[in-house]
């Protein structure tokens, strides 16, 4: 499901404090810098620790060329604090919306309005009829964050985490397109 649109050719995106572009080669040392922190790692269920070059080239060759994926930049500079994006689930019919974010930044609402965005944006322009997303329970301010963002909690599982080297527990959650 994309309404005819095309990864490559995916827009910025843009709010009053952020611009979100396609990630880009000139990222992989911010990418490995804030994704190879262990506080960051151990927050995302797909990266493995420790990080490095390797693993954010897999990153900028093989997952932003497949899913919709921004770069998070502050306005009026270029450099990458994080990226926010949304991974087509199996049925094409939904995706789950993913975020990481330097800790430089936490507790600023960046993730949030950075989310927000995408967010419309699948829903308007690529026509999801719903999202989900995810938190571990030892990660409560990501639960604060979608719970700001409308997701409403619909369960809990135990969901891979590649830096943990097994399962943690995780809740899952689903937000609908609203009606317009």
């Amino acid at each position: 499901m994309t309404n005819g649109l095309s990864l490559y050719e995916r827009p910025d995106l843009a709010t009053e404090r952020l611009v979100l572009r396609r990630p880009n080669d000139g990222d992989l040392n911010a990418i490995v810098g804030i994704v190879g922190n262990w506080k960051v790692a151990r927050r995302l269920a797909r990266v493995p620790h420790p990080y490095g070059p390797d693993d954010a080239r897999f990153f900028l060759d093989q997952i932003v060329p497949a899913e919709w994926v921004w770069a998070i930049t502050l306005r009026g500079s270029d450099g990458l604090i994080g990226a926010v994006g949304l991974t087509p689930e199996s049925d094409a019919e939904t995706a789950e919306l993913g975020y990481w974010l330097s800790p430089a930044h936490w507790g600023r609402g960046i993730t949030t309005e950075a989310a927000r965005t995408v967010i419309l944006f699948g829903f308007k322009n690529v026509g999801y009829p719903y999202l989900t997303s995810g938190y571990f329970e030892d990660n409560p301010a990501s639960g604060q964050v979608l719970r700001k963002l409308g997701f409403i909690e619909n369960g809990q599982v135990m969901r891979p985490c590649l830096a943990a080297g097994g399962e943690v527990p995780s809740v899952r959650m689903k937000l609908p397109r609203p009606v317009d």
